[in-house]
């Protein structure tokens, strides 16, 4: 693929090259008139003429390096011949103004990296010796210097036009080609736009804008050199998975497109998913595995005006895959800019919200199911929002996450969350309080991450055996290797790890072998049919098996009715969550409803998942 138009540059040079000939043949040829005798004023005339097209011949086939046998022959006689003519008309006084012609040719022949034409031009001097057999020894030292001075001062002029041409082309190859992944830019993904929006059919185009999701947390967690690697290898995968005619191109950071010819919308959404199954597929890095998604927008080239135009509309798709959740498409739809104006100013009040204290801490009893007894709570994050009042995390947690605020907003989390469960403990050590709370993948897999939960529970005060710390089935394929450090090292401090929405993610049982892991929370998708579904049933008990067998604690979460509680412990369900037993409040309604009924009932025996 060109980077840039194969005759801006030669055209360029042509030009002036052909200037600088037009100006020196009218100067020869005013002189060679003035100096002819009445009889070779004609000859004068044509031997200019034949100078003239002779440089003329090679000035056209320079732009395009066509340099046939015919050239090859033509040239040269033509420069003797009007060397020649020159020489008989004006008695050689003229002969230092082929010097001119020389320096013309010199310099757009070494600007045009052909050493061929400077020696053609150098046949000026030999070949006028040999015509002139009656020159005067001052005509033949007269036009050696001229000869001499002319090709220096051609020379270094050229050659240092030559060196500025050759920065030139760097430059523009660095602008059109991304210097680590080798794959066109921004820019030259925009000309090949261009060039399609330009040509018939243009409809059956489209752009896929792709970015993959939880990047910066590779960044920050390896360092750039894994992330520099990753990008090279997602790159590698990108090209694998299009057709050699299509331009895959990066954008910038973790961004990528690909301009799919001749490729309509369902096939581009059918490519775009295709796609979205390879970057699932875990990469093989130097420090190990990783496990990342990608977001994909999609958009037509049909009705756009420009380049820009389609790549915004195709950005702003990828937005919206984002905002449904990450690891899907989304392709343009006209309300999506109003959608993405939302978002930016949901990033910039999310930022805003943090400095003035606008978030709050709602807490959910955890519950022993034969006792009715609280032996925990789980901390779930609120945004009281100035206009919209009070917000639950899911219309905030992912933006919170990719603007990167997600590490101090843990932080508080955990802080105030911790603060609130030692402030609970009762006077007995056998009935202690849990405190559960989320961690996001950014946070697990920060290094400083286990210092600052150990600085967290000294300055709180909470033993690290009431902590339960919550993470996705996701994020144990995240860098696996890493991800089990850090759980072994929070182990280490007292703290339980528990799996949430278990069964929604991976559900691979290799996991829960191989991540030293203390609690399954089971997904209230498995416990609502429960009473409906037979399959249901089997299936929660088979979970249940599972977890026995493996010695690990389950709490069941989305339990909203008396009949939801009779089968999980029919099934031997020990611990659960959920509206039956009480909705998420803040921190003095749950502190009524520890007085009233929670510490009151709690069993002498400490709960298994506290053992």
């Amino acid at each position: 693929m060109t980077l840039v138009s194969r005759t801006t540059a030669p055209r360029r040079d042509v030009l002036l090259g052909a200037g600088l000939v037009g100006a020196f043949a009218l100067v020869t040829a005013c002189t060679s008139w003035a100096l002819a005798p009445d009889g070779a004023q004609l000859v004068a005339a044509f031997s200019v003429a034949a100078l003239t097209v002779a440089v003329d011949i090679g000035l056209l086939c320079l732009p395009w390096r066509r340099l046939g046998s015919g050239f090859l022959l033509a040239f040269p006689l033509l420069l003797v011949a009007g060397m020649v003519g020159l020489a008989i008309s004006t008695d050689g006084i003229a002969a230092s103004y082929v010097g001119l012609f020389t320096l013309a040719f010199l310099y757009v022949g070494l600007t045009q990296d052909l050493v061929v034409v400077p020696l053609f031009a150098l046949v000026a001097g030999p070949g006028w010796l040999v015509c002139l057999g009656n020159a005067s020894p001052q005509t033949v030292v007269r036009l050696a210097t001229a000869m001499t001075i002319w090709l220096s001062i051609g020379w270094v002029f050229a050659a240092r036009t030559r060196r500025d041409r050759v920065m030139e082309r760097e430059l523009i190859a660095r602008a059109y080609t991304d210097s680590l992944t080798g794959m066109p830019s921004r820019l030259l993904l925009a000309d090949q736009i261009a060039r399609e929006l330009a040509a018939p059919g243009r409809a059956t185009s489209s752009v896929m804008v792709l970015d993959l999701d939880g990047f910066k947390s590779v960044n920050d967690t390896f360092g750039h050199a894994s992330g520099d690697e990753l990008l090279m290898a997602v790159a590698d995968r990108i090209r694998a998975s299009v057709r050699p005619d299509d331009c895959c191109a990066r954008l910038g950071g973790d961004e990528f497109a690909v301009l799919l010819r001749h490729v309509d919308l369902p096939a581009a959404k059918r490519a775009a998913a295709r796609l979205l199954t390879e970057m699932a597929e875990p990469y093989t890095l130097a420090r190990g595995r990783v496990a990342l998604t990608a977001s994909i927008g999609v958009a037509s080239l049909d009705g756009a005006v420009n380049a820009q135009e389609v790549i915004r509309d195709a950005d702003l798709a990828m937005y919206e895959a984002k905002s449904a959740g990450r690891n899907q498409l989304s392709v343009f739809e006209c309300d999506m800019q109003e959608r993405r104006a939302a978002r930016l100013q949901l990033e910039t009040e999310l930022r805003d919200g943090l400095d003035r204290a606008e978030f709050e801490l709602f807490y959910q009893p955890v519950v022993h199911l034969r006792t009715g007894a609280v032996i925990g709570t789980e901390a779930l994050l609120r945004w009281n929002h100035p206009r919209r009042g009070l917000l639950a995390p899911d219309t905030f947690l992912g933006a919170s996450e990719e603007i990167g605020i997600i590490v101090a907003l843990g932080d508080w989390i955990l802080r105030e969350a911790c603060r609130q469960a030692a402030s609970w403990q009762p006077a007995d050590p056998t009935r202690a309080l849990t405190m559960a709370v989320n961690v996001s993948a950014r946070e697990m897999l920060a290094s400083d991450y286990v210092a600052r939960v150990r600085d967290i529970l000294a300055a709180t005060g909470l033993p690290g055996e009431l902590l339960v710390l919550e993470i996705t089935e996701q994020q144990l394929v995240t860098d696996a290797p890493l991800v089990r450090k850090r759980i072994e090292s929070l182990r280490d401090l007292g703290a339980r790890i528990a799996i949430d929405d278990f069964g929604t993610g991976y559900s691979s049982l290799a996991y829960l072998r191989e991540f030293p892991v203390d609690i399954l929370k089971i997904d209230q998708s498995f416990v609502q049919p429960l009473g409906v579904d037979t399959q249901a049933v089997a299936l929660l008990r088979s979970i249940i098996t599972i977890a026995d067998a493996l010695n690990l604690d389950i709490i069941v979460e989305g339990v909203e009715t008396p009949g939801h509680v009779e089968i999980l412990t029919t099934l031997g369900c020990e611990v659960a969550q959920g509206f039956h037993f009480a909705r998420p409040g803040r921190a003095d309604h749950i502190a009524e409803f520890l007085r009233t009924r929670g510490l009151q009932s709690l069993p002498a025996p400490v709960p298994p998942h506290l053992r």
